[in-house]
């Protein structure tokens, strides 16, 4: 069975992939994709994990998946979508680190998940506006983790992969950066779900309301489904025009008063995340989607 596995980040989508692709579990289901809601097993793999890496077993774990998910004997693919499985929003950061304590996590999934053809999606974020978000999250404070003093320039998502990389070799890595997601949404849908529907995923222009003003979206959506693209550059140039004509500011605007950051700051952080972007691209096993 294939297993498409979106691990996060944190801070990027949230839960708007997943709950696209639950909208059109009829439609998947048909194809034998199965996208099971998070409380049907979230806390069998989160429980599982932690056992294992504790250094005690949790037998047939994957067994106890497919019957808590009730997937069918012929499903080809089971799409996992669930950030917290790494961890949680407050130990997804240390001064220098992403997901420093994850190593355990990972080792545990590929445990539970031998013998399976597993994908694991991934969006990265830039540091400049991570970092900000991380800090002014109610559940980072509640914690404490706000306490940290982050080293931002440290901050290295091909760090994170390559050790990712290292403790879970046979799981295929496919990442693309949460910045670009409005030109490449449609695609990562069709990616994860390894599935090309001949129209559009229902819901899925929702995604553009958290960058669009209200009802942008819903006029983008429209304007598509009168005049299809007749390839990914059409599409693109489309989604362009859109944003340049219907963005909302205050739903881009980053609030970096939470770190003194000044825009020559934000500027080199953003330098050093686009280096470190192009290094992920020539990594070993990297499926990288871009515009």
């Amino acid at each position: 069975m294939d297993i498409a596995l979106h691990l996060g980040a944190h801070l990027t989508d949230g839960t708007q992939l997943r709950n696209c692709l639950l909208h059109n579990s009829a439609m998947l289901e048909a194809d034998r994709v199965l996208v099971p809601r998070a409380r049907n097993f979230l806390s069998l793999l989160t429980d599982a994990a932690t056992h294992i890496a504790s250094g005690h077993g949790a037998p047939d774990a994957f067994g106890h998946l497919l019957a808590s998910v009730s997937a069918p004997e012929d499903t080809r693919r089971l799409v996992l979508s669930a950030p917290r499985l790494l961890a949680r929003l407050p130990e997804t950061l240390d001064e220098t680190r992403f997901y420093p304590d994850a190593d355990r996590r990972i080792a545990a999934l590929r445990h539970m998940f031998a013998g399976q053809d597993v994908t694991v999606f991934l969006a990265i974020r830039n540091p400049a506006s991570y970092v900000p978000a991380f800090l002014s999250s109610g559940k980072v404070q509640s914690a404490g983790a706000d306490d940290h003093e982050i080293e931002a320039d440290t901050l290295r998502w091909s760090e994170f992969i390559g050790r990712f990389q290292q403790i879970w070799p046979e799981a295929r890595l496919t990442i693309w950066c949460d910045e670009d997601t409005p030109f490449i949404w449609h695609r990562v849908l069709r990616i994860i779900s390894d599935h090309q529907p001949e129209t559009e995923f229902a819901k899925s222009f929702a995604w553009f309301d958290s960058v669009l003003r209200d009802g942008a979206s819903d006029k983008l959506a429209a304007y598509l489904d009168a005049s299809p693209p007749v390839d990914e550059t059409h599409r693109q140039r489309v989604i362009t025009a859109f944003l340049d004509k219907f963005s909302d500011d205050e739903k881009l605007e980053i609030d970096t008063s939470v770190t003194g950051w000044d825009a020559a700051r934000i500027d080199d952080l953003t330098a050093l995340y686009d280096a470190d972007t192009d290094l992920i691209r020539t990594m070993p096993g990297i499926r990288f989607i871009a515009p």
